[in-house]
């Protein structure tokens, strides 16, 4: 062979290794800058998903955690002092509403932080000792009955009468108004006081005193009834004495509500029985003889 072809072809086979030696070390050194770049992209991205989410509802608060616990204490804490602030303004004829940093302005309570001012923006219109207005913006106190003096007392108490729903606790109207027990010794005759006991407290309950419900009942009777004694007798003997004696008694006619039972449950199907010999019914011969 020519010895010039030779060393073209040399030359040629030479080129062709160093052209593909290059190709190979660029192609390694942009997979290593590629790598580092992936890495830090997708650390970033793992980054934001483990970015705790801000608790601005008062849903968020549920946590179990203690540091949850110490928030949720705290928050509630804050707002029974608002509501308690806010009865003392009502209380002391201050009716006009107040926005939620006025109101702790003027209870000089100042380290609250920003959860927390956002979890009582959301929670003080649900509260329901406390009225909303402008827009959730601004509050008064909200008492049990629009109580202001006497007469309106003595009309709460009557529509309490009328519609069936009983009295008015004194704790309830202490919150209404600044002297309630004084107001309520005003209408001595026109209402009356019976002493109770609520949640182990003294208490006192007031019901109109209807005169349309007075009668006069001679005193011989009233003697006569508080000294029989029946707690020896059950419903059914004085249901017979009071028959045998010519008198009817009262029965309760309102209707009784069924007691409520499950569904009933479906009985399974029983597979039918396979009776054998049935074609044979009038065939069969008894052979048996008699001893």
């Amino acid at each position: 062979m020519d010895p010039a072809l030779l060393r073209q072809r040399r030359e040629f086979m030479k080129q062709a290794i160093n052209s593909m030696g290059v190709a190979q070390q660029i192609k390694n050194d942009r997979n290593n800058q590629q790598i580092p770049a992936s890495s830090s992209a997708n650390t970033a991205v793992s980054k934001k998903k483990k970015k705790k989410p801000v608790q601005t509802s008062v849903g968020d608060y549920a946590g179990s955690t203690p540091e949850d616990n110490i928030q949720n204490a705290t928050n509630f804490s804050i707002m029974a002092k608002i509501v308690d602030y806010m009865k003392k303004r009502h209380l002391n004829q201050q009716p006009w509403a107040l926005s939620l940093k006025e109101i702790l302005e003027e209870m000089q309570v100042y380290d609250v932080n920003r959860k927390s001012m956002l979890w009582l923006q959301e929670a003080l219109p649900r509260n329901p000792r406390l009225q909303a207005e402008a827009d959730n913006t601004k509050f008064i106190y909200n008492p049990p009955f629009k109580v202001k003096n006497r007469a309106t007392l003595l009309a709460i108490l009557k529509k309490y009468h009328a519609d069936g729903k009983g009295g008015i606790l004194l704790s309830d109207l202490s919150d209404c108004v600044n002297n309630a027990e004084a107001m309520a010794k005003a209408l001595e005759s026109q209402i009356i006081a019976i002493p109770t006991q609520i949640n182990k407290r003294k208490d006192v309950v007031y019901f109109y005193n209807d005169p349309e419900t007075d009668r006069q009942i001679d005193d011989d009777f009233v003697q006569q009834w508080r000294m029989a004694g029946v707690e020896h007798l059950d419903e059914n003997k004085i249901e017979e004495y009071l028959q045998k004696h010519g008198l009817e008694t009262a029965r309760d006619l309102a209707p009784r509500k069924l007691a409520f039972s499950g569904p009933k449950r479906k009985q399974p199907k029983r597979a039918p029985q396979r009776l054998h010999n049935v074609h044979l019914e009038g065939v069969l011969v008894d052979y048996k003889t008699e001893d």
